[in-house]
């Protein structure tokens, strides 16, 4: 057997144990309000601890476990280092440093968990009754679709308008809410049509694990800002939301969102 053969073998070993190994958070470890990055923590493709997390550790969590570009990656782990309090300077940053309301990703409305005004301030820890909501538009359904994704997340959106008296949605969280959808669809299924199994959203939300053992892998085609930014616009299509004035959807502006920024005005939203 050829060294070649030997490393490839050992890569593929590894990576197996990875998407069968999982554990959920101990004592001490944090998370984080998003449940694919929860989900990498738990079967060890970011630290399990969820702590101590660079851009280069996330680049390589997001490829190897998801098939995630490097461009959101980045922009993701730069939003993660602005978001560690007080320090101008951090080089890492923790999960539950992202807990932070309305900066950098946590937003109202969200799929799986309750808006800040309510359940005390919870708004990092998974919510069933909440996430029931967007499964029951799938009653009835296998696979997941564009049409039906939009439908669920745009009720999530008219249901929190109407009961938290502090709801937030500014194009920023236009870009955050569209993206949760699409990312979903897009690393449980495929990035161009958005057909993942009902049975893999599930256990991604539920238990914030990736469901190798039932068949998933990491789609073929890469999930990226383009193609976040093409599925945000098909979504958008699906549900009729009108786009917020002055906002287009486009590979920067979703870095700019992604990354704690206003995508119109270009501002930080957050204080330093």
């Amino acid at each position: 057997m050829s060294r070649v053969t030997v490393l490839l073998l050992a890569l593929s070993l590894s990576a197996a144990q990875n998407f069968s190994t999982w554990s959920p958070p101990g004592p001490g470890d944090v998370r984080s309000p998003c449940p694919g990055l929860n989900s990498l923590a738990n079967h060890g493709f970011l630290p399990h601890n969820g702590k101590g997390l660079t851009v280069p550790i996330l680049i390589k969590a997001l490829n190897d476990g998801m098939n995630v570009g490097a461009d959101f990656a980045t922009v993701i782990g730069g939003a993660g280092l602005l978001s560690v309090p007080g320090n101008l300077l951090a080089t890492s940053f923790d999960l539950d440093n992202l807990d932070e309301h309305n900066f950098p990703i946590e937003h109202d409305a969200s799929l799986s968990r309750a808006d800040c005004y309510e359940n005390n301030g919870d708004n990092y820890s998974f919510n069933q009754t909440i996430f029931d909501t967007v499964l029951a538009y799938y009653d009835g359904m296998n696979e997941t679709s564009i049409q039906v994704a939009a439908k669920a997340k745009y009720n999530r959106v008219t249901t929190e308008e109407k009961r938290d008296p502090k709801f937030t949605y500014t194009p920023q969280q236009f870009i955050l809410s569209y993206g949760e959808t699409a990312l979903y669809i897009s690393v449980m299924g495929d990035p161009i049509y958005g057909v993942a199994p009902i049975e893999y959203v599930k256990i991604f939300f539920e238990q914030e694990r990736l469901p190798y053992a039932e068949g998933w892998r990491p789609p073929t085609t890469q999930t990226n800002l383009l193609t976040l930014g093409d599925m945000i616009l098909a979504l958008n299509a699906a549900n009729g939301e009108e786009i917020p004035e002055g906002l287009e959807i486009t590979t920067n502006t979703l870095k700019l969102a992604f990354g704690g920024y206003d995508p119109i005005t270009g501002l930080l939203s957050h204080a330093l």
